[in-house]
């Protein structure tokens, strides 16, 4: 939700109440020649030494010298505001250089406005999706519940009356609200995703091996063979990325040829500002027509007799990725086997 800084035309460190950096904006990171995922979490006096905290939120304004990584030194004015983002205070630093101080004064109050502005849009929106999680849990799950535990209990009494016809039908009803109540299930865990984790500096090799873990039975029962290769240590939402990877490795044993063990590979290549993962699998693959489709919410190639599922795992992966700057597609050819690409920014 901090990302809306980055509209800020000028360089912005944002604060929390412990003084430590939550967020740089891009203008900030460039204008500082750093990167901002080197700093977060760390106090701001890391960055900033000669920067009083106490004099400039008293001022607002405080004059302070700064020296790059190549030994350049110059005359700065950083300005001082602060703002509540979901409920949380932070404080925010405005940097520019000396010269240029009288403009940025005059520029500053429009900007603040617009930020708050969003952040108002941004706080009603989320208390809508809330709301929305709630129904779904408690309102809608509450009949689906009902009518399971009836069915079932048709089923059980009413067995020597019914004939093979009727006990059909009624494995239909019970099979269809079992069903609905895991498409309800789905979408909650889609909705819960707006609800960001903090950022961690995390080590994916650890990451997948956890969730390979996790996944014990299934690759032992379809005996999948799993390699992983320079997977790196980044800043990510940790709990997200591991719902990507589960997701990913699942649906490639999931979709795997029959009597065919399926095998997979995870790689990653770093890249100027973003890092590059790829899946690849020995699966059915997936028709390049349907290469975008796969990434819509209840989106299903198969049938449900073929291969259990619901059609929610990648809408899930693509809206984490999209929260780590990031973008996701498949390269595939149908009966040749997958290779889902995502990337994940350096600057999230």
């Amino acid at each position: 939700m901090l990302h809306f800084f980055d509209t800020i035309p000028l360089p912005t460190i944002v604060v929390n109440s412990e003084n430590s950096i939550v967020f740089i904006n891009k203008v900030g990171s460039q204008f500082l020649e750093i990167s901002a995922n080197d700093f977060t979490s760390k106090p701001i006096s890391l960055l900033l030494p000669e920067l009083e905290l106490s004099i400039l939120i008293n001022k607002k304004a405080f004059e302070t010298s700064y020296t790059n990584a190549i030994g350049f030194k110059q005359s700065l004015v950083i300005q001082y505001d602060s703002c509540v983002v979901q409920e949380e205070d932070y404080k925010l630093f405005y940097i520019n250089a000396l010269n240029e101080f009288e403009n940025t004064t005059k520029s500053k109050p429009t900007f603040l406005l617009e930020i708050q502005k969003q952040n108002n849009e941004l706080f009603s929106q989320n208390k809508e999706l809330e709301q929305f999680a709630y129904l779904a849990s408690h309102d809608l799950q509450e009949p689906l519940l009902s009518l399971i535990s009836y069915s079932k209990l048709l089923e059980e009494e009413y067995e020597e009356k019914l004939d093979a016809e009727g006990k059909l039908f009624v494995q239909f009803i019970n099979k269809s609200a079992l069903r609905m109540r895991a498409l309800i299930s789905g979408l909650m865990q889609y909705a819960r995703i707006n609800k960001m984790e903090h950022r961690a500096k995390t080590d994916l090799i650890l990451l997948v091996q956890e969730v390979q873990e996790d996944l014990t039975s299934m690759i032992n029962n379809n005996a999948a063979i799993i390699t992983i290769e320079n997977l790196p240590t980044i800043y990510c939402y940790p709990t997200y990325i591991r719902l990507l990877f589960q997701n990913l490795i699942s649906n490639a044993i999931k979709f795997t040829k029959k009597d065919v063990s399926p095998t997979i590979h995870i790689n990653s290549i770093e890249r100027n500002t973003d890092w590059l993962f790829q899946i690849k699998d020995n699966g059915i693959g997936i028709d390049t027509k349907n290469s975008e489709q796969i990434f819509r919410i209840f989106k299903r190639l198969h049938s449900e007799q073929d291969y259990v599922g619901h059609g929610i795992g990648l809408a899930h992966c693509k809206k984490i990725i999209e929260f780590h700057n990031g973008e996701i597609w498949v390269d595939s050819l149908e009966g040749e086997g997958s290779m889902f690409n995502f990337t994940i920014s350096k600057e999230i």
